[in-house]
């Protein structure tokens, strides 16, 4: 019984009964140094994935890329607004 006391609560309420032992069990846990973990958080293993994703993909891309820089600085690119929208619908963006 030496371990549990009488105090006041929030509010100045009495009565309220506290385990000091239980609470001096908690502060000594959170003191504790932590053991050292590793690994990687899953923010990182996705860029990881799309960096993958990236060197896989081909470099018909960058042809194509190029190809469509070179038509926008000719002024001979005309995109279709209802192609590209079409293809934003199509896919859900």
């Amino acid at each position: 019984m030496a371990d549990v006391r009488k105090l006041t609560g929030p509010g100045g309420a009495r009565g309220v009964v506290t385990d000091i032992g239980e609470v001096r069990a908690r502060v000594r846990a959170a003191q504790q140094p932590r053991p050292d973990s590793s690994g990687f958080s899953e923010r990182a293993r996705e860029l990881s994935r799309a960096g993958v994703a990236v060197h896989e993909t081909s470099d018909i891309r960058a042809e194509r890329i190029r190809a469509l820089r070179s038509q926008i600085e000719a002024g001979k690119y005309q995109p279709d607004p209802r192609a590209i929208a079409q293809s934003i619908l199509d896919r859900g963006l």
